[in-house]
């Protein structure tokens, strides 16, 4: 679990159990579903990350002289050393291999479940709709770091992350629960979680350049070039949501109390303008406030010369953690008035 990296769940948890709330009330939900759909979910997600460990080791790992020397500069990316389970002798390759396809497998075993009763309660076509994301994430999850595409070498890792756990896990935990193979309103609402995803991971990117092109990791941030670009990118990923979220009260007759999401705005605009004067080396203050959430023992972040990391992507975690809460609260509470 610890090397399957768990502490990333909430990035696949929160928009997963965000769409078994709001397909409350939808013709076909079966409540009694909710549980192998999340453990489903979060075991995929496990076993996509050691997926993701098992091509890199493959491929070729930094050495740790490199990586000593760009940690000592600065980098994150450097401290957290690729695969150290495997380099300090803890396990083998072949351990890895066995154990990503134990989590996966059991993601499978959960799908499977949910697509034999579907088919027996909402009949075929339900049962074809959770086959169709289910396969659809686990080939775009493999091709994140496998072959023939490996997608994370070439720019685009980011965005792989942001497609599977905003629309391809919400549309399908969607359809997990009631049958339905598309609903617009979630399409347009997981596009914009998706986002706030891309956003997390693409933070480090954006702050870790140098270290990452040194490291031979290439980037989302590589792609755009410059840092102008890349902070525009970020501010684009922090507002599709609440474009989104508004397209679906406008146009498919949402509640008007979901705009409740817009406390999360000043989080948003903390994270993008920090972002900005770090790569500019505009000095600036990183304390933590109380609106930007809970970022856990900040003082040993700061000695352990963690805190200009941890503050922003922190802040990106969570704001979409709230921004999800806000949208499971909302749409109960509209459920009973």
């Amino acid at each position: 679990m610890d090397n399957a990296r768990k502490i990333a769940l909430p990035q696949s948890l929160l928009p997963c159990i965000t769409a078994i709330v709001l397909s409350i009330g939808q013709d076909g939900f079966l409540w009694y579903l909710a549980l192998p759909v999340i453990l489903g979910v979060c075991a995929a997600h496990l076993g996509m990350n050691l997926a993701d460990d098992y091509f890199d080791y493959k491929k070729g790992i930094p050495s740790n002289e490199l990586r000593s020397t760009l940690a000592a500069e600065g980098s994150v990316r450097a401290r957290m050393e690729k695969c150290v389970y495997i380099t300090n002798g803890s396990a083998t390759l072949e351990e890895l291999h066995k154990a990503m396809w134990a989590f996966l497998g059991f993601a499978g075993l959960m799908g499977a479940l949910v697509l034999v009763v579907q088919y027996f309660m909402n009949g075929p076509l339900a049962a074809l709709a959770v086959g169709v994301y289910a396969l659809g994430g686990l080939l775009l999850g493999l091709q994140y770091s496998g072959k023939p595409l490996q997608l994370g070498y070439h720019g685009l890792g980011e965005l792989v992350i942001g497609l599977i756990f905003g629309p391809l896990n919400m549309l399908g935990v969607q359809a997990a629960m009631t049958g339905m193979l598309f609903n617009p309103a979630m399409a347009i609402l997981s596009l914009g979680v998706g986002c706030m995803v891309t956003n997390i991971v693409y933070v480090h990117s954006v702050m870790e350049t140098a270290a990452d092109e040194k490291l031979g990791k290439f980037t989302f941030a590589h792609l755009l070039r410059n840092n102008t670009a890349r902070i525009i990118a970020i501010a684009i990923f922090a507002a599709v949501p609440f474009i989104c979220l508004a397209v679906n009260i406008l146009c498919f007759g949402w509640s008007p109390w979901f705009l409740l999401t817009a406390l999360t705005i000043p989080m948003s605009l903390k994270l993008v303008v920090s972002t900005r004067n770090f790569v500019s080396n505009i000095p600036q203050d990183d304390t933590p406030r109380w609106w930007m959430g809970p970022m856990g023992a900040w003082d040993d972040y700061v000695k352990a010369g963690l805190d200009w990391f941890l503050f922003r992507w922190l802040l990106a975690r969570n704001i979409v953690t709230f921004f999800c809460l806000i949208l499971i609260i909302v749409h109960i509470v509209t459920l009973f008035l």
